[in-house]
């Protein structure tokens, strides 16, 4: 079994890349709540979830998203070839 900071960061890049992504605070809840059901099914307790999450799962999971979107869209104007 993965620990909790793989799980996470698996599910974190799972947000990040799918469609119908939304940066919207609300989605970031619902997505918090599906995680949490998610982390019981794969044998993971809330608790230790939201302790990982230092207590607010919600938000975690928006900077840990956001932080990844950043770094894809820095790496892809770095990669861009100059004048386009």
């Amino acid at each position: 079994m993965k620990s909790i900071q793989e799980w996470l960061n698996d599910k974190c890049e799972e947000m990040a890349t799918s469609s119908g992504f939304s940066n919207d605070t609300v989605y970031f809840e619902r997505q918090a709540d599906i995680l949490c059901t998610q982390a019981r099914e794969d044998g993971y307790g809330t608790l230790e979830l939201a302790d990982h999450c230092e207590g607010n799962i919600a938000t975690y999971l928006m900077n840990r998203v956001n932080t990844l979107n950043r770094a894809e869209i820095v790496r892809a104007v770095e990669n861009a070839p100059y004048g386009e």
